[in-house]
């Protein structure tokens, strides 16, 4: 996370080409910043900026020390099915095969292994299906599910890939000839992205769920004069126009809110770009339904 103040003022940016480090941690006095560094676990790799915007203050970047890549872990699938209904261990193996899929996809277009920034939490994955709403429109309940996927954020890498991939999956299920508006498009010979439209929706995707997890942290920053901060892949985001002023767990709610009905808009327009409109309007599967199509 990089930090910096108004764009008339000067720019304080941090640990340029470290984009895996995150800001963890906000203290005037060096003594606490000591005292938190001793209690981080040697499978954490920390770095430490000065700032000085009103006032002299310290900033702990994280990230998480790991050699493997995504195809080296190891999961025991089996175990973990025989506790799950039926119907979500149905939807939990279609979904890895998709994440699969893709990260195949992914090594296939840069010609690298794809880095796992942490393990697989498979114990999240039918957690995602039992709290999701399964009631109302297809384009209400896939972008509650593509929200849930990203909320809870199960895989090692490809999160927001994977719930537009579940998405398309599930639309599929209601019409086997929809298919989700070209959202990849080749920059030059080794580079892909993703289009605008879609990459606005990511964008701010991840700017709720970095406020949401430390909203206490930015209003501290903005104490000490901070108005915008830069995440990874030059995502920035705007102190003053997101509320901060909240507990935690309020934010959580709140954002987790805002997050949902951030992507149902997103299946919303991505049906309309693709010519069925009339998806919006059609009763979504539920989840013994969708299970029962795969």
């Amino acid at each position: 996370m990089r930090v910096y103040n108004l764009p008339d003022g000067p720019r304080l940016l941090s640990l340029p080409g470290d984009k895996q480090f995150s800001l963890d941690f906000v203290n005037l006095d060096p003594d606490e910043i000591v005292s938190q560094i001793v209690d981080y676990g040697d499978d954490i790799a920390v770095k430490v900026q000065a700032y000085d915007i009103d006032e002299e203050f310290y900033v702990i970047y994280r990230s998480r020390v790991s050699e493997k890549s995504v195809r080296d872990i190891d999961f025991d699938l089996k175990e973990l099915l025989t506790e799950m209904s039926d119907n979500n261990g149905v939807i939990v193996v279609r979904l890895l095969e998709i994440y699969r899929a893709l990260i195949a996809q992914n090594e296939k277009e840069k010609g690298v292994p794809v880095e796992a920034y942490k393990s697989i939490d498979l114990n999240a994955l039918p957690d995602i299906l039992n709290r999701t709403s399964w009631d109302g429109s297809a384009t209400d309940v896939a972008g509650r599910l593509a929200s849930n996927l990203i909320l809870k954020h199960p895989l090692p890498n490809t999160n927001h890939r994977t719930a537009v991939a579940l998405v398309q999956f599930y639309l599929r299920r209601l019409n086997t000839d929809f298919a989700m508006p070209e959202t990849s498009i080749k920059v030059d010979p080794e580079t892909y992205d993703w289009q605008e439209w879609v990459n606005e929706y990511i964008n701010e995707s991840k700017r709720f769920l970095t406020i949401r997890r430390n909203n206490v942290l930015f209003k501290h920053l903005y104490s000490l004069g901070a108005r915008t901060l830069e995440r990874k892949h030059g995502i920035e985001i705007d102190l003053t126009v997101y509320e901060l002023d909240m507990y935690p767990s309020e934010a959580k709610i709140v954002y987790a809110e805002k997050h949902e009905e951030l992507w149902i808009e997103f299946v919303e327009q991505a049906v309309e770009r693709a010519g069925y409109l009339w998806l919006q309007e059609t009763p979504g599967l539920s989840k013994d339904e969708f299970a029962r199509k795969i």
